[in-house]
C-alpha cells in the first residue's frame, strides 16, 4: 500500500498534488507493483502517469480533481492527419492517463472530477494501448472531455461507474477488443456510450466483442452508437442487453436510441441488441450504411448486415425506425422482433404532410444521424436499400389524427424481406 501522503500530497483542494501523486505510482511501481491509495480528501492533480501493475484506489470521502490546465501533459504532436476530431485523437492531455500498461485498476467508491463547468478539457481517464485496465465503482463527474476514453487496447472492463454531468461523450471504446461496459450510470451531453474504430493511430483498427449490459443512460444525443469515427476499421461481436435510456432533463430528446451506422468503409458484423427500453428517443432504431469516406482516397461503402435486435419497448417516440443503405449498396440481413413503440406528441414535427419516397435525399456523403434525411414519408418503420430485412412482432401506436396523415411503413428498393408492423390507432 502507497499513501500518497506519505508522498507529500496535501488532499486539500488547493495545491497541486501530482507530482506526490506521480512519485507513489513511482514507488509502487519500482516495488512490483501495489496499490497506491488516496485517503479522503480533495486532490487537485495536473497529469497523473499510471504505470503497471497496480491499483489506484479512491475510496469514499476521496476525490481526485482536474487542475490547472497548466498543468496537463501537451497533446500529441502527430506527423500524420488523423482524421478525427480532438477528442477522439488525442489521449496525453488527461487526469489519469495511461499510456501502454497493463494490469491496471482504478476504483473504490471515491470521485473523479472534470472540474470543469464547460466542454472542452482534460479526459478524466483515458486509456491509450494498454492490456486487462478496469475502471470500477468510482463517480465521475462534470468531464469537460469523454469521461473514459480508450484506444487500441484489450481486456477492458467499465463496471459499476456513475458518470454524471459529463458535458461530452460518456464511454468511448475505439478500436477495442474484448471490452465490457455493465452496471453504469452514464449521464452525458453528448453519445453515452460509443464504439469507435478511427485512424486516429493512423491505421483503422477493428473495434471487436464488446458487450454492454445492465447499463442506465441519460443524455440528449445518442444512447447507444457506433460507426461515426471510422476509417475504415470495422466491428464486430457487439452486444447491448438489459439497458434503460432516457434523455436529460430540461433537455432535447436524444436523436437515436440503437445507432448502427457504417459510413467510412467500415464492415460491421454479428450485432445484437436485446431487453432495452426507451423512453423520450426520437428515432428508436436507426442502421445506416452509406459512404462519406472519411480516411478513403475514394469514398467506398463497407459492409453492415447480421443484425438482431429484439425485445425493445419505446415510449414518447418522434421518427420512425431507419433502415437503409445506399444506391448500389445494401444493409444485409436484419431482424427485428417483439418491438413495442409508442409515439408521443414530439411526433407532429415528422408528420406534417405526404412525403414522396423518390423525394428522400441519399445523402450519400452525410455525418449518419436519424435526422439526415428530413420528413420520412412514413411513422413507424422506413426501409431502403436493403435486403433480407425481417420485422416480426412490432407493434406501433400512435394518435389516430397524427398516423393517418402517412402510412406506417414504407419500404424502397427492398428485396427478400418480409416486414409486418401492426398499427394501433388511440
Amino acid at each position: 500500500m502507497f499513501d500518497v501522503k506519505d508522498f507529500g500530497a496535501r488532499g486539500d483542494g488547493r495545491a497541486n498534488d501530482a507530482g506526490s501523486i506521480d512519485a507513489a505510482i513511482a514507488a509502487c511501481a519500482a516495488a512490483g507493483g501495489g496499490t497506491v491509495h488516496f485517503p479522503p480528501g480533495r486532490y487537485v492533480a495536473g497529469t497523473i502517469h499510471v504505470k503497471s501493475n497496480m491499483t489506484i484506489d479512491i475510496p469514499p470521502g476521496a476525490t481526485v480533481a482536474i487542475g490547472d490546465d497548466d498543468d496537463i501533459d501537451m497533446i500529441e504532436d502527430l506527423p500524420y492527419d488523423p482524421h478525427a476530431d480532438m477528442e477522439t485523437t488525442y489521449f496525453n492531455c488527461a487526469l489519469f492517463r495511461l499510456d501502454g500498461v497493463e494490469n491496471v485498476r482504478i476504483g473504490g467508491g471515491g470521485t473523479i472530477d472534470g472540474n470543469r463547468p464547460h466542454r472542452h478539457g482534460p479526459k478524466p481517464v483515458s486509456v491509450k494501448q494498454c492490456t486487462n485496465v478496469s475502471v470500477r465503482d468510482i463517480n465521475i463527474v462534470y468531464a469537460p472531455n469523454y469521461a473514459i476514453s480508450c484506444i487500441d487496447s484489450e481486456f477492458l472492463v467499465v463496471d459499476g461507474v456513475w458518470i454524471e454531468n459529463a458535458f461530452a461523450d460518456g464511454i468511448d471504446f475505439d478500436g477495442c477488443r474484448f471490452a465490457r461496459v455493465s452496471n453504469c450510470r452514464v449521464n452525458s451531453a453528448d453519445d453515452a456510450i460509443c464504439l469507435k474504430s478511427s485512424p486516429a493511430l493512423r491505421e483503422p483498427m477493428d473495434c471487436a466483442h464488446v458487450t454492454v449490459t445492465n447499463c442506465h443512460v441519460s443524455t440528449s444525443c445518442n444512447c447507444f452508437k457506433l460507426g461515426t469515427e471510422s476509417g475504415p476499421g470495422g466491428f464486430s461481436d457487439v452486444a447491448i442487453s438489459n439497458c434503460t435510456f432516457d434523455k436529460q432533463p430540461i433537455s432535447r430528446a436524444p436523436p437515436g436510441g440503437i445507432c448502427i451506422e457504417s459510413v467510412d468503409g467500415a464492415v460491421i458484423d454479428r450485432v445484437a441488441a436485446s431487453n432495452i427500453t426507451m423512453n423520450n428517443v426520437a428515432c428508436p432504431i436507426f442502421i445506416r450504411l452509406g459512404k462519406r469516406g472519411r480516411a478513403q482516397r475514394v469514398p467506398t461503402p463497407g459492409k453492415l448486415e447480421n443484425v438482431s435486435i429484439s425485445n425493445i419497448v419505446a415510449t414518447n417516440a418522434d421518427m420512425p425506425c431507419v433502415v437503409s443503405g445506399g444506391p448500389g449498396y445494401r444493409v444485409m440481413n436484419v431482424s427485428l422482433d417483439s418491438i413495442s413503440i409508442a409515439y408521443g406528441t414530439g411526433a407532429k414535427g415528422h408528420l406534417q404532410k405526404l412525403v414522396d419516397p423518390i423525394a428522400i435525399p441519399e445523402a450519400e456523403d452525410a455525418y449518419p444521424d436519424p435526422r439526415m434525411f428530413g420528413e420520412l414519408p412514413c411513422w413507424a418503420f422506413y426501409c431502403r436499400h436493403a435486403e433480407n430485412v425481417r420485422v416480426t412482432n412490432m407493434q406501433s401506436r400512435i394518435d389516430s389524427d397524427l398516423g393517418r396523415i402517412k402510412p406506417a411503413v414504407v419500404l424502397d428498393d427492398v428485396d427478400g424481406s418480409d416486414v409486418r408492423v401492426n398499427e394501433y390507432y388511440f
